[in-house]
Parts: C-alpha cells; sequence; structure tokens
C-alpha cells in the first residue's frame, strides 16, 4: 500500500490549514448553490399555483408526512442524521492525508491481492489529492444527509436514496475494502459486512415507489433477509480467540476514560470467558435469525414474542456497539459510528413495515386539506 502514503505528516499545519479553507469555500459555494436552487423551486411552485398560500404550502408539507410510511420515515431520517453526522467526521484534520494510510490500508492488509489493488487504486487516487478529495468527501455526505431529511415525498426523495445508495457503494468498496468479506475472520460483533453496505440497504429501500410500503410484503422481506444474515453471521463466527485481540486494542484508542475503562472491562471479561461469551453470540445470532425469517408467522400467532425479539436485539447491538466496537469514532480517523445504528435502523424499519399506514392516508390528508381551504374561502 505504498502509494496511499504522501509523504506527508496527517497533521501538517500546512495541510490542516489548506483543508480548512477549501471546508470554508466550498461551504460557502454549497449555501449559495443551495439557496439559489429553493430560490427557483420557490418561485417555480408558486407560478404553478398562484393561490396556494403560506396555509396551503405548509398544509402540503404535513399532508407529505403524515402520509410517508413510518418505516420510510425512520430510515430517511435516520440514515440523514447518519449521513450529516459522517460528513461531520469526514472534516476531522487528520482526515485529508491520514485516511488513505491509517484507515484504508490497514483495513485492506488482511484481504486477497486483488481486493488490496482496488483499494490502493482508490487511496493513490486520494493520497493525489488530498485536500480536494476529503472536502468533497465532507460536503458528498453531509449533502446527501440534507437532502434526505428535506425531501419527505415525491421524486426527488427517491433520487435522494439513490445518491445515498450510490455514494454509499462507492465508501464500502474504497473506503471499507468491501467491508472485509473476503479477508479471514469475518465477524458480526466487528461490523461485517460493512456499516456502509446497511447504509446502501436504506438507500434502496427509501428509492422504492411509495406502493411498496404500503402493504406488510416490504416488512416481511427486509426482515426475511436480515433473518438470513443473522443466521449466516452466526455460521461465520470466529473463536473466541480473536475477540479479545480486537477489543484489547480498541482499548488503546484515545477516547473518554470511562469508555476506554469499559472496553477493557470487558476484555477481561472475554478472556476469562472466552468460550461462553462467544457461544452466547452464536446462540443470540440463530435464534435472531430464526424469529426475523418467520416474523410474518411470529408476528401473526405471538407479536408479544416479536416485540421481546426486536428489544433483546437492540440491547444486543447497543452492548456490542460500546464494548466491542467502542462507538467507531473516537481516535481522530473514525469515519462512521460502525455498523450497530444502521444494523438497527433496518431492523426496526422492517418492524414498522410489517404494519403499514392505511393506502387511503394520503388521500384522507388531501381531502381534510381541501375542507379546510373550503371553509377559509368567502
Amino acid at each position: 500500500m505504498a502509494g496511499m502514503n504522501s509523504g506527508l505528516d496527517a497533521k501538517d499545519p500546512v495541510v490542516v490549514a489548506a483543508f480548512r479553507a477549501a471546508l470554508i469555500h466550498q461551504g460557502i459555494l454549497a449555501l449559495l448553490i443551495l439557496g439559489l436552487v429553493s430560490a427557483v423551486w420557490a418561485a417555480a411552485r408558486g407560478s404553478v399555483a398562484p393561490s396556494r398560500g403560506p396555509a396551503g404550502a405548509a398544509g402540503g408539507r404535513a399532508a407529505a408526512w403524515a402520509a410517508e410510511p413510518a418505516g420510510r420515515r425512520l430510515l430517511r431520517l435516520g440514515f440523514g442524521l447518519l449521513w450529516i453526522f459522517d460528513g461531520m467526521l469526514q472534516a476531522q484534520p487528520a482526515m485529508a492525508v491520514g485516511l488513505p494510510s491509517q484507515v484504508i490500508a490497514p483495513g485492506a492488509a488482511s484481504s486477497p491481492g486483488w481486493v488490496q489493488q482496488v483499494v490502493n487504486w482508490g487511496g493513490t487516487t486520494w493520497s493525489a489529492h488530498p485536500v480536494q478529495a476529503a472536502t468533497a468527501a465532507v460536503w458528498i455526505q453531509v449533502g446527501i444527509g440534507i437532502w434526505l431529511m428535506a425531501a419527505a415525498g415525491g421524486p426527488w426523495s427517491r433520487l435522494a436514496g439513490l445518491a445515498g445508495a450510490g455514494w454509499g457503494l462507492v465508501v464500502w468498496v474504497f473506503g471499507e475494502s468491501f467491508g472485509g468479506i473476503f479477508a479471514p475472520g469475518l465477524t458480526w460483533l466487528s461490523g461485517a459486512p460493512g456499516a456502509v453496505l446497511f447504509y446502501c440497504a436504506a438507500g434502496v429501500l427509501i428509492a422504492l415507489p411509495g406502493r411498496y410500503w404500503r402493504t406488510p410484503t416490504l416488512g416481511q422481506a427486509v426482515l426475511a433477509v436480515l433473518g438470513v444474515f443473522f443466521a449466516g453471521m452466526a455460521v461465520l463466527q470466529p473463536g473466541p480467540g480473536p475477540l479479545a485481540e480486537m477489543t484489547s486494542s480498541m482499548a488503546q484508542t484515545p477516547q473518554p476514560g470511562f469508555l476506554a475503562a469499559s472496553v477493557r472491562a470487558f476484555t477481561s471479561f472475554d478472556e476469562a470467558h472466552g468460550f461462553a461469551v462467544n457461544l452466547f453470540v452464536v446462540l443470540a445470532l440463530a435464534v435472531l435469525g430464526v424469529v426475523l425469517l418467520a416474523a410474518r408467522l411470529v408476528h401473526a400467532a405471538r407479536p408479544g414474542l416479536l416485540r421481546a425479539a426486536m428489544v433483546f436485539l437492540a440491547v444486543l447491538c447497543l452492548a456490542d456497539w460500546v464494548l466491542v466496537q467502542d462507538i467507531g469514532f473516537f481516535g481522530g480517523l473514525g469515519t462512521d459510528p460502525n455498523s450497530m445504528i444502521p444494523l438497527l435502523l433496518l431492523v426496526n424499519a422492517g418492524y414498522l413495515a410489517l404494519v403499514p399506514a392505511p393506502a387511503t392516508a394520503p388521500a384522507q390528508t388531501a381531502g381534510a386539506g381541501a375542507a379546510q381551504q373550503a371553509l377559509r374561502s368567502p
């Protein structure tokens, strides 16, 4: 991975100053473009519907919000916030120079040669123009996040989902080395198959036409796919040794003291009870996989059991996020909060989609808005 090393210090003051200046300049340009696009859009809507006042516009936004299924809204807002947060992490001073050599290269080191070549090409391209590449990554991710949160429905909202899926695929290949799926020791605990792959899945789901969210079929399909994923991770879970090694190294990352102490305590526990911890993880993933695969039947016969499984999954994911993944973004070069939060958003969106909003909701909302407008008319 020598091609990724630009020969500069990650904290070189000249590079850091140039990075900050580029962020400010491109941020101002992005705001100007956003303001211009917003003005043109507002003018176009006003010319199409000149009689629509502020109350009507607010009612239209409320109708779009009410018409959006809860599962889709969770994905759109949740991943919108994640993209914005990831963009802010990309703005850390050491990112411009340090990302290729200190994040990307080590992540690909244990993958096959062809994966390393692909990743090396991307890292070398970044290192040739570190300031421009880092700045673009910041504003692309922040822009996708804002776009997702601002567009509640319609073609623009679906296009935002596609944009998130497309950029997520780029990050998954070049930034996460295909999520490490071709490297040995693949484990759900450390973030397999790559956090950004869940961003891609969410983007595809957001991009689906609204009719798919109006029946339980989509929720059943999402939970079934996740059930297969959990079952597969149970089968692929390695032995107890690698977990203690990974958490021990994570505890050395610069971070708040209480987090480091928690990770060290879990490392000590795992070293003493490694077989039991690993067995618990395998059984938990296997059971969750079976329950999610049969989610339709479980929800119809024992809805309380499915809710209990969702609560257990949330506790398990949050425990792994803190004790194993160590929150994911400390140390100055963290690019995202790792896989547990995106995974929880996907699972909960699938669960919400099992009981979709009625197909008549948009019509009812539009009818109510028309009635209110009629009452205000002289």
